[in-house]
């Protein structure tokens, strides 16, 4: 058999044109790593991104932080925060962006529970999953920061490490904080009380 003989091979315009997209902007991109429509091979759709799964308003927070690190990291944010809307179907990124629409639901679905991820199977959009989910988990839990600020006041370091100490103490500023951000100022009051918050 003479070399390369019955070996299928892309031709080198055809390689080059397989990550060939166009950032909203209209900008083409020079590499992989800023392609939103690039995949590697670890990013199958049955992958797992966030070591633990939703199951409810009690770890919705910090699932949410989870799976938002791991899709920036994967350059797919865009396509729950619904900044990267879908080209026209005879667009030839179309395909590009419903593949990675596709791999961005499955790894949504394999990262909450099998209830949770039944009442949003059918869902088309990975936009639309992401608002449900926030709409239905991301809500005011006063009790939840009642029980994080009373345990805050009674923590003491006893025989646990400073760094323990400290990550346990902080976890509650973090927990405090999500459900109580602060709110937007331009007036330099904030910053002055965050240097206090930092200080205590």
């Amino acid at each position: 058999m003479a070399r390369g003989e019955g070996v299928q091979t892309r031709s080198s315009s055809e390689t080059s044109n397989q990550f060939s997209a166009l950032d909203p902007g209209g900008r083409s991109f020079s590499d992989d790593a800023r392609n939103p429509y690039f995949l590697s091979n670890s990013d199958y759709p049955g992958a797992s991104l966030v070591p633990k799964i939703l199951t409810g308003c009690e770890n919705y927070s910090s699932w949410r932080r989870a799976m938002t690190v791991a899709l920036i990291a994967r350059n797919k944010l865009r396509f729950v925060n619904g900044k990267l809307l879908a080209p026209d179907e005879d667009d030839d990124d179309f395909e590009l962006w419903n593949r990675c629409k596709s791999t961005v639901i499955s790894w949504i679905l394999h990262a909450v529970s099998n209830e949770i991820a039944e009442s949003i199977m059918y869902m088309e959009s990975a936009t639309t999953i992401w608002t449900n989910l926030e709409e239905r988990f991301n809500q005011k839990n006063d009790p939840r920061v009642f029980e994080a600020i009373k345990t805050k006041q009674s923590l003491a370091q006893g025989s646990s490490s400073v760094t323990n100490y400290f990550t346990r103490l902080k976890s509650l500023w973090d927990l405090i904080q999500e459900y109580r951000p602060q709110p937007a100022c331009t007036c330099g009051a904030m910053k002055i009380i965050q240097e206090y918050h930092d200080e205590d």
